[in-house]
């Protein structure tokens, strides 16, 4: 098949692509940096450089694929970029490129929360959702993962300064976590599958609450506390560093739906969700390499 695919080199794609272009498949990575063509073309696949602010390059560019593959990418919150607005403008994009295109499937990397309003910044993803969706012949499968391990990396630096976990989420609620290694099996297996219709598919690492994760931490020899900080305290944070403040006041809504797990994992647990492999206590090693260099 003819594969093009949105994300460059990320985390996710460099976990899958060296199995597409295995499985002997014509793989077309879009980025927008020069500097990656060479890692690009090193993995077996080819290299389109260009803007996904750009609907007639994203339309040439997946023109002949059997298959393309989205994502929100390219938004940089500190730099005061409007989130929200900047998923609207993205999603009318990628719905013009491949309804122009004539691409009859697409895989699209979304969140949970996208089918929640209650669910602050994440509800962007239904933007996105609902445009593809809209498009008539054509097959869509999108991937809800929960909540990144990487966000942990966050924590460093009041680990480092503190010996302390700042949260807006209390310590006993259990938050699902996603490495981008069980993302990519999801992402391979429906890219080289694309099921027919819409549909959804949520994926989730491990459960933990944080408790669980200051276990995993002093398991690798770091030993910290837990603090409940207040949500205005998070969103002043926000913005002081350079958010936008409607996309500040968003991420505070989305802490806040946290704190109801049973609400904003109803969806997630209604269905077959994947569970990978990447496990709390496997991330913690990985954290815990960090922090000690």
């Amino acid at each position: 098949m003819k594969i093009t695919v949105l994300g460059s080199l990320g985390n996710i794609n460099r976990n899958y692509l060296p199995r597409l272009i295995a499985d002997g498949h014509d793989v077309t990575v879009i980025t927008s940096s020069q500097d990656r063509v060479d890692a690009i073309h090193a993995l077996g696949a080819k290299a389109a450089v260009g803007s996904n602010r750009n609907v007639n390059f994203l339309t040439e560019t997946f023109k002949g694929s059997d298959v393309v593959y989205l994502m929100i990418t390219g938004i940089n919150p500190m730099s005061g970029t409007d989130m929200w607005q900047a998923a609207i403008e993205l999603s009318e994009n990628y719905k013009t490129a491949v309804q122009n295109s004539d691409v009859k499937n697409v895989v699209n990397l979304s969140s949970i929360g996208a089918d929640n309003p209650k669910a602050g910044i994440l509800y962007m993803y239904h933007f996105m959702e609902d445009a593809l969706n809209s498009l008539e012949g054509v097959n869509i499968a999108h991937i809800r993962p929960v909540g990144f391990y990487s966000n942990l990396f966050a924590d460093m630096q009041s680990l480092k300064t503190q010996q302390t976990i700042l949260s807006t989420v209390s310590a006993d609620i259990t938050r699902g976590w996603v490495s981008p290694v069980d993302i990519a099996d999801v992402a391979y297996a429906l890219i080289s599958h694309t099921q027919a219709g819409k549909s959804a598919k949520f994926v989730v690492s491990d459960w933990g609450t944080g408790n669980d994760w200051l276990k995993a931490l002093a398991e690798n020899e770091i030993e910290a506390k837990y603090q409940q900080i207040p949500v205005e305290a998070l969103a002043a944070n926000m913005k002081k560093i350079g958010f936008h403040e409607d996309t500040a006041n968003r991420f505070v809504q989305m802490n806040c739906a946290g704190e109801n797990a049973d609400e904003f994992y109803a969806s997630l647990r209604a269905t077959d969700y994947h569970l990978g492999k990447v496990k709390l206590k496997d991330f913690a090693k990985v954290f815990a390499e960090a922090y000690k260099k």
